[in-house]
């Protein structure tokens, strides 16, 4: 086995999450007595997910934790879950793919390589989101932080998902710095930091139209 696989991070890569979050949060926060506080409940995301990816809770958990935290409730894990599907139906309704990604997923599965999604999302989740969005594309593998039992950054979630593909090494695209450039390059992977607003110094591309395959 030495064959190199192509990864790609999903939310904020191929699936536009921040504007999806921001439309169901001004419909949702209404419904539960709040104002919506965009900022508030992106920081409360990255929070939550970062527990999460230290393995110090488990997907569900940071879920039920940003919902307290942001409504500022005590409340069983029951109400969370209940209060948590108005958002999640909200968010459902506002996937959308970013114009350049699905070109560029034909581009990497055009090149014989397997390609798979590497996402600290739930697997059911995420691989709707791919439905539902016109990405799921034939040979894409989805490769979900609560299947390989493990989350970026942490090493083994690298190696599971070569595992999977049967691949030595691999390239990764994304436009978390940790997660998708700074860890990878440790382990000897190509990396590629994909920053759309094109204010990071550190970006290499600021549309997936501009990443190449070698």
């Amino acid at each position: 086995m030495n064959q190199q696989a192509i990864l790609f991070d999903l939310d904020g890569t191929l699936v536009d999450h921040t504007s999806a979050a921001h439309a169901a949060l001004t419909v949702w926060s209404p419904t539960i007595g709040l104002e919506p506080d965009f900022e508030r409940w992106i920081e409360l995301d990255k929070w939550g997910f970062a527990r999460f990816e230290r393995g110090e809770t488990t997907h569900l958990g940071q879920r039920r934790d940003r919902v307290r935290a942001y409504t500022g409730r005590e409340m069983d894990d029951a109400a969370c879950d209940e209060i948590y599907t108005g958002y999640l139906r909200a968010y459902e309704e506002n996937w959308t793919a970013y114009d350049d990604a699905l070109s560029c997923l034909e581009r990497a599965l055009a090149t014989g390589n397997p390609v798979g999604i590497l996402t600290n999302g739930g697997e059911e989740m995420q691989q709707e989101k791919l439905d539902r969005t016109g990405l799921n594309l034939p040979g894409l593998v989805m490769l979900a932080a609560t299947t390989l039992d493990s989350a970026k950054p942490r090493p083994e979630m690298y190696s599971r998902a070569l595992a999977r593909l049967e691949a030595t090494t691999a390239t990764i695209i994304g436009d978390d710095w940790i997660n998708d450039v700074e860890k990878p390059r440790e382990l000897g992977w190509t990396a590629w930091y994909i920053d759309r607003s094109g204010t990071d110094p550190r970006t290499d591309a600021t549309s997936l139209d501009q990443v190449t395959f070698g």
